[in-house]
């Protein structure tokens, strides 16, 4: 395990700080390390080069489709876009343009889900001195980014501002949407950080301390329930008894 990275991954999983106890929080404990290391092998993989190779996007193509058919990993974390290196022809633009038509394409294709993580263009402040929100088109290198995606999100982090008595808080918006029952394109959440656990809460809301484990377990089982269909009493679209000699209308 890489465990520089794995300490800021456990105090999201269990709403605790890995090095210190807080008023707020206990220390995670040894037992909760070893809960967190039994389940972390199986479901997270971090995907890094070898031998201080750069790693490219022909690189990491190759790397989810091992993934994909050793692991059976389905949701994909590029932690950032301009972390990797360009192997194709021509210039930025079409090299852009090219991966995000690849990466679309291979989510298709494999049923699987990749979030990309990519930063604006530096940002122009306001009048009062803040940094504006920034679009999928602010998105450095191409406008390819708010065209190509098929959801796109903005993170964004204002900081206090004596000045203008701004409070420094998160919010998370919806700049794109391609199907409308995946959300509202302009729909807001504003979220404080935790600071003791690293975890972000909606604003107006306790900080949450629960175990991620555990609510996971519990909400794979709820769905398993729901899914339950009884198999004794079958019946058709129109809450009719199934009859396997009807003919068919069509």
């Amino acid at each position: 395990m890489n465990y520089t990275i794995h300490t800021t991954f456990i105090e999201k999983t269990f709403g605790k700080n890995f090095f210190y106890d807080n008023k707020d929080c206990p220390r995670i404990s040894k037992e909760e390390i070893l809960r967190y290391q039994e389940w972390a092998e199986e479901k997270l993989y971090l995907t890094g080069t070898e031998n201080g190779e750069f790693p490219t996007w022909d690189w990491l193509f190759e790397k989810f489709k091992e993934q994909i058919f050793n692991y059976g990993i389905d949701i994909f974390v590029i932690d950032a876009f301009n972390k990797l290196a360009f192997t194709g022809k021509g210039n930025r633009l079409e090299q852009i343009n090219e991966v995000l038509t690849k990466l679309t394409m291979f989510a298709q294709m494999n049923n699987v889900v990749i979030f990309l993580v990519a930063h604006p263009t530096k940002m122009q402040k306001d009048l009062t001195g803040i940094y504006a929100s920034p679009t999928l088109y602010d998105v450095s290198g191409s406008s390819d980014f708010r065209n190509q995606t098929h959801d796109g999100f903005s993170i964004y982090r204002y900081f206090e501002h004596k000045e203008t008595e701004q409070e420094g808080y998160t919010v998370f918006e919806n700049l794109k949407t391609k199907m409308k029952f995946q959300g509202e394109i302009g729909g807001k959440v504003e979220y404080d950080y935790h600071i003791p656990s690293g975890r972000y809460y909606e604003k107006g809301t306790q900080a949450p301390t629960y175990c991620l484990i555990d609510e996971i377990k519990q909400y794979n089982e709820e769905i398993k329930e729901s899914y339950v269909i009884p198999l004794s009493t079958p019946q058709d679209a129109f809450g009719e008894p199934y009859n396997e000699d009807a003919e068919i209308p069509f």
